[in-house]
């Protein structure tokens, strides 16, 4: 996985989905139709268009599902206020906005995920 900075404070989502597909962030702004704020059902639909599978729907974070999957998007609320959008893949989170990530998320709550089915080379 290759990390890929957003490239408008609101280009999150359209990052997240450039390093999952490996394609270019304007690619996918282009496609997309957007480098603003995105919603997880824009995200589901450019992982379609793009042939990715992935999980039916985002899933809250809870007792029941305390861990998100392990290569997944991850809705942030921030400690700054705003929610963001970034990328969990095999232990490491690979955020468009702070960078690679080891260890414990510092940058605000991780409230749920959409679970990606993709195999990465």
């Amino acid at each position: 996985m290759k990390l890929i900075k957003q490239t408008t404070f609101s280009a999150c989502g359209q990052a997240c989905i450039a390093m999952i597909a490996d394609k270019p962030i304007e690619t996918v702004i282009r496609d997309m139709g957007t480098d603003g704020p995105t919603s997880i059902g824009q995200l589901i639909e450019i992982l379609d268009q793009y042939g990715i599978p992935h999980a039916e729907k985002n899933v809250r974070i809870s007792k029941k599902n305390p861990q998100p999957a392990p290569f997944s998007i991850l809705t942030v609320h921030t400690n700054a206020g705003y929610t963001h959008w970034t990328l969990l893949y095999q232990g490491t989170y690979y955020d468009p906005e702070f960078g690679l990530i080891e260890g414990e998320y510092p940058h605000g709550k991780i409230t749920s995920f959409l679970g990606i089915y993709a195999e990465r080379g």
